[in-house]
C-alpha cells in the first residue's frame, strides 16, 4: 500500500511557518489606521488568517488519523493472510521431509523463519528448484510479507506526521488564544445586538436551498474560531455546516473548499454558491443572491448579511 504523503500546508507549517499577530496589513486591505476600532478590527482579521491555518492543520491530522486507521485495519487481514500461508509451507515442508528433498527442506525452513522480505534474497534464488504448486505458494507468502513490511513502514511515518502534527496544533492553539486574551483588552465599540432575522429574499430550490435555509437559521449567532456550531462558527465552520445540511461534505478550512468546489465566474453565481476572500484565502461566505453574503466575519461578531464585494473576492465556487 503505498505511503501518504504528508500534505503541502501541514509540511511548511512542520518547516516552521509562522504568521504574525500583530497589526500587519491584510493582503487587499489599507494599511493599520490610528483609529482604536479599526486597529481592532485589523488585529482580529490578521487573527482570522492564523484560525484558518488552524483549521487546515486540524483537517490534515484527520487526514493523518484515517490513513493510519485504513493501514492497520489493513494488516489485519495481512498477517491472517501470513499465517495461512505459513500453514501451507509447513505442509510442503513435510512432504518434502517425507521424501527427502533435504534441499526443498532448507528454503522452507528459512522462509517459516523470515520476519522481513530482506531475509529471503538468498533462499529465494534456490526456488527454481521446487515445483510450481511450491513456487505459487511461497511466492504468496513472500508478497505477504513484504506487504506487511510496507505497511508498518507507513504506519511509523503516519505516527511521527501525527504527532508532529498535535505539536503544532497545540502551539497555534495557544497562539490564538494569546491573541484573543490580547483583543479581550483593548478598548473599542461592543458589537451591536443581532438584528431580526430576515426572510429569504426568494425561493432556492435544491441542495443550494437547503444550505442558504441554513445560513439564514444561524443569522445573529456568535463568530467562534474553529466552531462548527451548532452556537458559533468561524467562517469555514459556517459554510462547511450550511453545506452538510444538504448533504455535501466540505473540509472546515476556506482554502481547502476552494479546492473542493468547482470554480465558477462571478456571472454564473448563484445562490448557495461559495466566495472567497483575499489571495491566500484565509476567508469564505455563503452567497444568498441579490449581490448579498452570509458570513461569520471575524473575533468579537456575529454572523451576519453583507454585500458580496464588502472585500476583495479571489473567486467563487459551486460545491456538489
Amino acid at each position: 500500500m503505498p505511503t501518504t504523503a504528508l500534505p503541502r500546508r501541514a509540511a511548511a507549517l512542520a518547516a516552521g511557518m509562522t504568521v504574525a499577530l500583530s497589526l500587519a496589513p491584510v493582503p487587499g486591505r489599507a494599511a493599520p489606521v490610528s483609529d482604536p476600532a479599526e486597529r481592532i478590527a485589523q488585529a482580529a482579521e490578521q487573527l482570522e488568517i492564523v484560525v484558518e491555518q488552524y483549521n487546515d492543520l486540524r483537517e490534515a491530522l484527520r487526514e493523518t488519523r484515517a490513513s493510519s486507521a485504513a493501514i492497520h485495519a489493513e494488516m489485519g487481514p495481512l498477517e491472517r493472510a501470513i499465517e495461512a500461508h505459513r500453514t501451507e509451507v509447513s505442509l510442503i515442508a513435510a512432504r518434502a521431509y517425507r521424501t527427502g528433498d533435504t534441499r526443498a527442506l532448507g528454503v522452507l525452513g528459512t522462509l517459516l523463519g523470515a520476519a522481513t522480505p530482506e531475509n529471503l534474497a538468498g533462499p529465494l534464488i534456490l526456488l527454481e528448484r521446487l515445483s510450481r504448486e511450491r513456487h505459487r505458494t511461497i511466492a504468496a507468502l513472500t508478497e505477504a510479507l513484504d506487504r506487511l513490511a510496507q505497511a508498518r513502514r507507513t504506519v511509523d511515518a503516519l505516527v511521527a506526521r501525527q504527532r508532529s502534527q498535535e505539536r503544532q496544533l497545540a502551539a497555534r492553539k495557544l497562539a490564538i488564544e494569546t491573541e484573543l486574551a490580547r483583543l479581550a483588552r483593548l478598548p473599542g465599540p461592543d458589537e451591536p445586538a443581532a438584528e431580526a432575522v430576515p426572510r429569504l429574499p426568494e425561493a432556492v430550490p435544491g441542495a443550494a436551498g437547503r444550505a442558504v435555509r441554513f445560513a439564514y437559521a444561524q443569522l445573529g449567532k456568535p463568530y467562534r474560531w474553529a466552531g462548527d456550531g451548532p452556537d458559533a462558527y468561524d467562517c469555514s465552520g459556517l459554510t462547511s455546516a450550511a453545506w452538510a445540511a444538504a448533504g455535501v461534505r466540505l473540509p472546515h478550512n476556506a482554502a481547502r473548499q476552494y479546492r473542493a468546489v468547482t470554480l465558477i465566474s462571478r456571472a454564473a453565481r448563484q445562490a448557495g454558491d461559495l466566495v472567497f476572500y483575499y489571495r491566500d484565502l484565509h476567508h469564505v461566505a455563503i452567497y444568498v443572491g441579490d449581490g448579498k453574503i452570509i458570513h461569520a466575519p471575524r473575533t468579537g461578531t456575529r454572523i451576519r448579511i453583507d454585500r458580496v464585494d464588502y472585500q476583495p473576492i479571489a473567486g467563487y465556487g459551486r460545491p456538489g
